[in-house]
């Protein structure tokens, strides 16, 4: 009769690298790329029977990354860091530094796209409901999920004797 002990660990905190990595870009992306889905979609004769379970999908897609991404970090993430050892608060560090420099990229990339659009189309820019409402949400939900996800995409894979 063999002897196998059980793995202590769970099946998050046994995902690649390349895995979580996977998983915390289509977390950032799903909810953006809904709100982009329906812009395209308004201008199209695409049916709604299309539209919604789509829609749902990419929501679905950022819920359940978040969840996952979450469950793996498990508040190590936070900046307070009580009970972290020296080298789970360097990866939290590093991965703040990462959370920063990824929303310094994306707020100027759409600085620039606006100033492009404005300045060198000579276009105008009306913010309507149904844009702040997006970008409402995308910073509301996205912002906070930031550090989960550089802590994720930063860390390590556990050794496979850990």
């Amino acid at each position: 009769m063999s002897h196998i002990a059980a793995d202590p660990r769970s099946r998050v905190e046994r995902l690649s690298r390349r895995s979580r990595r996977m998983v915390a870009a289509a977390t950032l992306l799903g909810l953006p790329a809904m709100f982009v889905w329906s812009a395209i979609w308004t201008g199209t004769t695409v049916p709604t029977i299309v539209w919604g379970p789509v829609s749902f999908l990419l929501i679905g897609v950022t819920l359940f990354g978040a969840f996952l991404l979450y469950r793996y970090v498990r508040n190590r993430a936070d900046m307070p860091g009580a009970g972290l050892d020296e080298r789970e608060r360097m990866l939290r560090d590093q991965a703040w530094i990462l959370s920063y420099e990824v929303l310094s990229v994306v707020v100027v990339l759409l600085v620039g796209a606006i100033v492009v659009a404005v300045l060198g189309f000579g276009r105008t820019i009306t913010i309507d409901a149904g844009a702040a409402t997006a970008g409402a949400l995308c910073l509301g939900v996205l912002l906070p999920l930031l550090p989960a996800a550089a802590l994720a995409w930063l860390e390590p894979d556990l050794p496979e004797d850990a």
